[in-house]
């Protein structure tokens, strides 16, 4: 997978947020990334090729929070948005 194809992602899945109680943990964001290679039929990238991407497109920032690492200011967004939603939460169906 090519970078562009990262930089397409973040267009369609990510989106900056000012509220101080939006973040993703690592994990969310990986999935969320799972879950767009899945729509859109693509073989997803290792996660050593994923973050390495990310950090090259500028997603630097994260801190430790219980336990895991939370990339503050970002949400979710779009239909890869709802499918990783509800592929964790069957609940909400």
């Amino acid at each position: 997978m090519e970078t562009l194809d990262y930089a397409h992602f973040v267009q369609d899945c990510i989106a900056a947020d000012t509220t101080e109680d939006q973040r993703l943990t690592d994990d969310e964001m990986y999935g969320l990334y799972l879950s767009w290679c899945f729509l859109h039929h693509l073989r997803p990238a290792t996660c050593k090729s994923f973050w390495a991407a990310m950090s090259s497109l500028g997603f630097h920032q994260r801190r430790k929070s219980k336990r895991r690492y939370i990339r503050p200011g970002l949400r979710m967004t779009g239909p890869a948005a709802v499918d990783y939603i509800l592929a964790n939460r069957p609940s909400l169906l």
